[in-house]
């Protein structure tokens, strides 16, 4: 212990911020950004219930062998204080039996219509049916496996009494997170990077993705644009969209969905490479032209959160191997001690911004992820580094994003033809 003070206590200025640039360059300026305009975000302001009465809303819910979860979805969607005026459910070439499921609860009357197909096309495909006979002024896209907050609707209405705002993004949070460690790791992640990045970035106009999990749209507006693309990242693509047609994004915190994620680490792998795989193919080949000037539909407001994707995503990840080689080479055994170092600094960082969060979402249950917090610096500043790294490189050589199975094959050769 000794040894390792006398090693950080004689090292200058220049050596520390060497050491310590992990940190310095790519974690201090982000969150202290994020913390910043979380803090002067005002919090949303509930408004009376019939504000979210003055659009017609349409629930859609597209899956694939959904049959064991599909229930209790639908059950948490009707017991809403804003139930919606019609709920869609479309089964996507599932063989589970999801379609004598969703006969019954037609027939009960649990919801307003029901499609099945034998072909699997993938979830946007099967959105982008249930948009056509969609007759809600609002969609709202829900995973099959999900449950909400009570006044989950009601919120997530309220935004749209600005026409200009074309979709709005729900906060997205984790169900299943005592099922494991990996499980564990995403609860604090979700906290952090949704609850509070977005409600951050709502602040400078700086959502950029309603996610696929639970959102809100405008109908207007996703006609407009198209609707869904029919690949992979459809979530992403869709807002990057409809913010270069010029509509706002916005987002509830208060709008609470629950989703169960991979509990085992190979699942939580395989997620994060789909997801990374198509970011990068979404935002520097399909909407490249936000980083280029002479483009007749570049935009300054897209710039900023392309670059901040660029710097602390794609840029960091590359840089860890090199920083963490010449580390050992460099300090040899004193290594380990500066990533203990950079372990505590990290807390420091994470357990403020993980706290402000808790606060902004004070009724999903957070305590119990505190002593994790340790746990969470470890696993995000460099394990998820990696894994996003490897996404990064497989992208950047194979294309990987083009056959990845959670969109059939043959969906993807004719959007490649």
């Amino acid at each position: 212990m000794s040894e390792a003070l006398d090693f950080i206590t004689s090292q200058s200025f220049h050596s520390l911020m060497l050491l310590t640039m992990v940190v310095v360059v790519f974690e201090v300026p982000r969150y202290f950004a994020l913390f910043i305009l979380a803090v002067i975000s005002p919090k949303p302001k509930p408004q009376p219930l019939e504000v979210a009465y003055r659009h017609t809303m349409s629930v859609i819910l597209a899956g694939h062998n959904e049959r064991d979860s599909i229930r209790r979805c639908i059950a948490s969607i009707r017991e809403q204080s804003r139930p919606p005026d019609e709920i869609i459910v479309f089964s996507d070439g599932s063989t589970d039996g999801m379609d004598k499921v969703l006969r019954e609860l037609l027939e009960a009357g649990e919801i307003d219509r029901a499609l099945w197909s034998d072909l699997r096309g993938g979830k946007s495909a099967g959105f982008n049916i249930c948009q056509r006979m969609a007759t809600g002024d609002i969609l709202i896209n829900i995973d099959c496996d999900c449950s909400l907050d009570r006044d989950a609707f009601r919120r997530i209405m309220e935004p749209f009494e600005d026409p200009q705002v074309g979709s709005v993004a729900g906060n997205l949070q984790v169900r299943n997170s005592q099922s494991g460690f990996v499980a564990t790791m995403q609860a604090i992640e979700y906290m952090i990077t949704i609850a509070l990045a977005k409600q951050g970035a709502l602040t400078i106009d700086q959502v950029t993705c309603s996610s696929g999990g639970y959102s809100a749209f405008r109908r207007s507006a996703l006609e407009s644009v198209g609707g869904c693309d029919a690949g992979g990242g459809e979530d992403l693509d869709v807002t990057l969209r409809l913010r270069a047609r010029g509509w706002k994004i916005g987002f509830r915190v208060d709008s609470v969905c629950y989703t169960d994620v991979p509990d085992t680490f190979a699942a939580l792998v395989r997620q994060r490479f789909r997801w990374e795989r198509d970011a990068i193919r979404l935002r520097f080949r399909k909407h490249r032209f936000n980083l280029n000037p002479f483009d007749p539909r570049f935009k300054m407001n897209e710039v900023l959160h392309h670059l901040e994707y660029l710097t602390f995503n794609v840029l960091a990840a590359a840089l860890m191997p090199f920083y963490l080689t010449w580390l050992f080479v460099t300090y040899g055994g004193f290594g380990f001690v500066v990533l203990a170092g950079l372990q505590f600094m990290l807390v420091l960082i994470d357990l403020p911004v993980f706290l402000l969060a808790a606060w902004l979402t004070p009724h999903v249950k957070s305590a119990h992820l505190l002593p994790y917090m340790f746990g969470f610096t470890l696993f995000n500043g460099f394990v998820m580094r990696f894994i996003r790294l490897a996404a990064y490189i497989d992208e950047w050589i194979f294309w990987s994003s083009y056959q990845d199975s959670y969109v059939p094959q043959k969906v993807h050769d004719i959007r490649s033809s």
